[in-house]
């Protein structure tokens, strides 16, 4: 089996799920200047729309789940970065400064 990966932007506050990689969703993630930009490509415009509106309050989390291996979880807070969406395009754009990486197995067993 292949190694996969699975991309989430979630509303910090409540735990809402706003979108899903699994859902058809394409992305990147590029460094630029000391930030990590993540763009999003097919994201529906009611999905952009909730993003943009939530844009202070989002976490983004990126899933490794290697082959035989344990899942990596990387955590991405967004904070006041720039959030846009591009309705035309279906192209969502995050700017982030701080990731957490983490393994779940390290802390449970």
């Amino acid at each position: 089996m292949a190694e996969q990966e699975r991309v989430l932007v979630k509303h910090s506050v409540t735990g809402r799920m706003l979108i899903s990689s699994t859902d058809g969703i394409g992305y990147t993630f590029d460094e630029q200047g000391g930030l990590t930009v993540i763009t999003l490509t097919g994201v529906p415009a009611d999905k952009g729309a909730a993003v943009a509106e939530l844009k202070a309050e989002l976490n983004v989390f990126r899933f490794e789940e290697p082959a035989g291996g344990p899942v990596i979880k990387h955590w991405y807070y967004v904070g006041d970065h720039p959030v846009v969406y591009d309705e035309a395009m279906g192209r969502l754009t995050i700017a982030v400064q701080s990731e957490i990486e983490y393994r779940p197995d390290q802390y449970w067993e």
